[in-house]
């Protein structure tokens, strides 16, 4: 082996990741908003759920991608864990797709697939061409890597401490450890299996390499569990069930293969013989299905007691109170940007509740007082201001990533509305402050006064609630009608500010109590203003 094979053997690796990524980023782009829409409406059941997982994950060929937006679905709330653990189980056999694909030998089209993908990029950027030409381009690079590989692979089976590391992998424990150890490197199961096929293919593993390439491929799916366990760190505790369950198939199914293959030891030349003798990229490609597969079959009847089993291993119930994320995690890289966009929504969602909640916890407590009645807002205005920070450096990161076109037009709705959602926030706290004060000091508003500003407090709720159905749905809550309400604010508020005027004159309100009263007239005013605000990203 030269230094020239080496450099070879390198690059031919990075080529086929970058391949794979580029293929997948393409694709995701291309129906990451259809992808958001699939999980959460047609996994409704756990069969569903199967099939979904599958077919998505041989669409966008990344089982880590699914599997990521699972746990994110899940963290956000959008799929029950029951329904899950059908799609991790169908994302398994899904990615399985790629090493099939590679089986198929087109090498020879690889550089006329990359150079035309380049091409068509270089002059024709709109969307959504430029995605599947993104896609296509990543197809290339993937074959023109493994070609590279197989190439300088080819002097492998010459060097004599090669020949020893894959005698002593007949050992099948260890076998399973460095196909662990090989996933975790790479951060991909397909990338991993795809490389074994190159080095089979290249006559690295021996004469009959699927005896020892079963069980590292055992081990190669075990290590594409961590990528969903990091997902999942700082999520709740379902999401993190799905990372455990996520591990526990793939553990199971290692453990399920070995038995069968102590048992019936002629399954390994039957897998060869339905592949081909000499065709041993795709008989690594065929034990890999008929692994998932196998596996599925057996362990999807007994999903219940995989739920069960997860929730031994991680107990206890979220606490979903207090300053704190609920729906974002993993750190900056979101793990996809279909889990990220959900999982931001979810937070912003969030934000509105806490922020109308207010608005109405203050209108409460105007108009039928209790003990204790304002000693959530305070609170609650913090967690606001918080998830305004926290969601706006979420953003700001998603954004560093290519996105399709809907996912961006969410995503810029969201910086908008954020802001608004703070400020309302603000302007209820203002007024449960008003209120905390009058009753410190014995004040009330004059009957007069409370005729016109409760029904005035009401018609601003109803405007909140509204523009927030406009934003997401025009056609059920009209803009121009947003904009006539708020209209209607502004020309009450000038009104009921001159009648205070007027019942300070005939001294039928005190001056302190005017203030206040004046005061929270103007943030309900600015309240309406950012209610037509929100209304208006609708047109984004």
């Amino acid at each position: 082996m030269t230094l020239e094979n080496w450099l070879g053997i390198v690059g031919g690796i990075a080529m086929f990741l970058f391949g794979i990524k580029i293929m997948g980023n393409g694709i995701e782009r291309l129906a990451g908003a259809k992808l958001k829409s699939i999980l959460e409406k047609l996994t409704t059941n756990r069969f569903l759920g199967l099939f979904m997982g599958m077919l998505i994950t041989g669409i966008i060929q990344s089982s880590n991608a699914v599997s990521v937006m699972t746990v994110g679905f899940v963290n956000a709330g959008l799929m029950p864990l029951e329904n899950a653990v059908g799609v991790i189980m169908g994302a398994n056999i899904g990615t399985t797709i790629t090493g099939q694909l590679i089986a198929f030998n087109i090498d020879m089209y690889a550089p006329i697939l990359a150079f035309a993908g380049v091409m068509g990029m270089t002059f024709l950027k709109k969307r959504p061409y430029s995605d599947v030409l993104y896609a296509l381009t990543g197809l290339g690079l993937l074959f023109m890597g493994m070609m590279l590989m197989k190439e300088h692979m080819l002097y492998l089976k010459n060097e004599a401490w090669f020949v020893n590391l894959i005698t002593n992998l007949e050992n099948p424990l260890l076998a399973v450890l460095v196909g662990t150890v090989m996933t975790m490197a790479l951060q991909s199961v397909s990338a991993s299996v795809g490389v074994l096929q190159a080095m089979a293919a290249s006559g690295a593993l021996g004469l009959h390499p699927l005896a020892i390439a079963v069980y590292l491929i055992c081990g190669q799916n075990i290590g594409c569990t961590l990528v969903t366990v990091v997902a999942s760190f700082g999520g709740t505790k379902d999401a993190k069930r799905t990372a455990c369950i996520h591990v526990l198939f793939n553990v199971l199914a290692c453990l399920i293969c070995m038995l069968l293959l102590q048992i019936f030891p002629g399954v390994i030349g039957l897998i060869e013989r339905i592949s081909g003798t000499e065709n041993y990229a795709q008989q690594l490609a065929n034990a890999n299905t008929f692994l998932k597969i196998g596996a599925t079959i057996i362990l999807f009847p007994l999903s219940s007691l995989l739920i069960k089993l997860s929730r031994l291993i991680i107990r206890g119930e979220d606490k979903l109170e207090g300053r704190r994320l609920l729906h974002i995690t993993g750190g900056k890289d979101f793990g996809s940007s279909v889990t990220a966009v959900v999982s931001v929504e979810k937070e912003t969602e969030r934000m509105y509740d806490l922020a109308i909640g207010n608005l109405k916890k203050a209108y409460a407590a105007m108009t039928a007082p209790k003990k204790g009645d304002l000693d959530d807002i305070g609170e609650n205005e913090e967690t606001i201001d918080f998830l305004n920070s926290e969601i706006s450096k979420a953003l700001v990161e998603i954004n560093r990533n290519g996105l399709g076109e809907s996912d961006a037009r969410s995503i810029d709705r969201m910086h908008h509305v954020i802001v608004d959602y703070e400020r309302i926030g603000d302007h209820a706290n203002n007024i449960a402050g008003y209120l905390q004060l009058m009753r410190e000091r014995k004040l009330s508003f004059s009957e007069e006064g409370m005729k016109e500003i409760a029904p005035l407090f009401e018609k601003v709720i109803r405007i909140l609630e509204d523009a927030h159905t406009c934003m997401g749905n025009p056609q059920v809550q009209p803009l121009s009608d947003i904009a006539s309400r708020e209209q209607e604010v502004d020309d009450l508020v000038d009104l009921y500010e001159n009648n205070h005027i007027a019942r300070l004159t005939a001294g039928k309100c005190s001056a302190e109590v005017g203030m206040f009263y004046v005061e929270a007239l103007t943030d309900l005013e600015r309240i309406s203003d950012h209610a037509l605000n929100i209304a208006e990203t609708s047109k984004i």
